[in-house]
């Protein structure tokens, strides 16, 4: 593991997510994403235009951080063709 990777380890969750958090472990297949500081470590970089936070995707998974308060912000499952609008759109700018 790199040092900028382990800069990537996030602190805690907003209330928002720990509700998604807890939609995962109730079964919901739409807000498992596994480890969350495993796709925050491991996934593509992105920022969200729209609302600042740092956006990470590993696969299909994607964990939103704030990263000014070093909090998840929530988690989902996105397919990799919204995963690609947003981008292409211009929602997510790509940062590594």
């Amino acid at each position: 593991m790199t040092e900028e990777n382990e800069d990537r380890k996030v602190e805690g969750k907003i209330p928002h997510a720990e509700e998604r958090a807890n939609e995962a472990l109730q079964g919901n297949p739409h807000r498992q994403v596994g480890d969350f500081n495993r796709v925050v470590r491991e996934g593509r970089q992105f920022k969200d235009t729209e609302t600042g936070y740092n956006v990470y995707v590993k696969g299909d998974r994607v964990v939103i951080v704030d990263l000014a308060i070093n909090k998840q912000i929530t988690q989902f499952k996105n397919s990799k063709t919204n995963t690609q609008k947003r981008i292409l759109s211009g929602k997510w700018i790509p940062l590594n």
